[in-house]
């Protein structure tokens, strides 16, 4: 079996007959597509050799009709299987039953004048199935999934230069700390710095702070991080500024618990010795994650850790059956961990 090629974006010519796409990266996912449909078609070929289908809505056999079938114009076309669900153990709620031996002929003899692309944006394959071991035998495979932090700044870094601007090492560390390592949000803020920036002026972490965006989770981080430093009055002054965003507070309050819980989990590993990578897969969380998780690690002992984990479950005991209000329960819960009063 041919190894995937983890967010590798490059195209080898000749272009394949067959590139099986999948993993949970789906700006990646949609550069790779473009990127291959590039290759194979100009732009006025486009327009008549390009296709795609929705699995979760049309027989496969329409998609294997249509590569079979000789290009209208030009010598090729590019023949698109999204949401190829029948490649793992996702269940979905369509109706429509997918005749998967109809791949199979396919795959036996493929269509010179075609590029078939199947795209599964799903975290894994089932590769118990027949259809998968046959694909990564005879298809091209891009896994387009967890990326490092290296990787991750190499593309950001290409997706400023389409703008004229460098990306800088400093910039990316303050773009991280306040999206999360969402691929397809991350480009989309760096585009955003880039237009702001001048022809002179570099992505920093300055421009960042001026006028990046900060996901819920992210401010989460920040209050968890507050809280951690007892600077109580500002954790309040965040937690407040969220629920005028119309953020619900027992979201908050979830979101609040999974951080703590993050970093207690992040400690206990590794004094167990594991390393930062080994720690993500354990929990179930970014790299980058475990990364900020550790580094709250020096600021609560695993008592404390302990303790606002258990004042959490309280609060949210107290909150559903109500025995509280949600607001006030969450400004007590912030003053109770931090142990000091704003």
């Amino acid at each position: 079996m041919a190894a995937p090629k983890s967010a590798n974006l490059s195209i080898s010519k000749p272009l394949a007959p067959i590139y099986l796409l999948f993993g949970t990266q789906d700006f990646l996912i949609q550069m790779m597509k473009k990127n291959i449909t590039s290759e194979a078609l100009n732009d006025e070929e486009r327009d008549f050799n390009f296709s795609k289908y929705d699995m979760t809505e049309l027989p496969l056999e329409h998609a294997i009709e249509d590569a079979e079938t000789i290009p209208f114009f030009g010598d090729k076309k590019v023949v698109i299987i999204e949401n190829a669900y029948f490649l793992t153990a996702e269940r979905t709620k369509t109706k429509i039953e997918q005749k998967i031996d109809r791949l199979e002929q396919y795959m036996e003899h493929p269509a010179e004048s075609a590029v078939l692309i199947i795209n599964a944006p799903y975290e894994k394959l089932d590769r118990r199935k027949k259809i998968v071991k046959k694909l990564e035998k005879s298809a091209a495979v891009y896994e387009l999934s967890h990326l490092s932090d290296t990787t991750l700044f190499t593309i950001l870094e290409n997706v400023a230069a389409q703008y004229g601007t460098r990306y800088t090492k400093e910039g990316h560390e303050q773009l991280l700390a306040a999206i999360g390592p969402h691929l397809g949000q991350l480009a989309n803020e760096v585009g955003k710095c880039a237009l702001y920036c001048d022809a002179d002026r570099a992505i920093d972490a300055q421009v960042v702070e001026e006028i990046g965006s900060k996901s819920l989770e992210t401010n989460v981080f920040l209050l968890v991080n507050q809280v951690m430093h007892r600077k109580t009055a500002q954790a309040l002054q965040l937690l407040h500024e969220l629920v005028r965003m119309k953020e619900e507070p027992l979201k908050l309050l979830a979101l609040l618990e999974r951080q703590f819980r993050i970093v207690y989990q992040a400690g206990y590993y590794q004094k167990e010795g594991y390393t930062q990578n080994s720690i993500a897969s354990k929990i179930g969380v970014h790299p980058y994650a475990v990364k900020l998780a550790l580094e709250q690690t020096r600021l609560f002992s695993t008592a404390l850790l302990q303790n606002a984990l258990e004042k959490c479950a309280q609060t949210d005991y107290q909150i559903k059956t109500g025995q509280a209000d949600k607001v006030l329960a969450l400004e007590l819960l912030i003053v109770q961990i931090s142990g000091k009063a704003a």
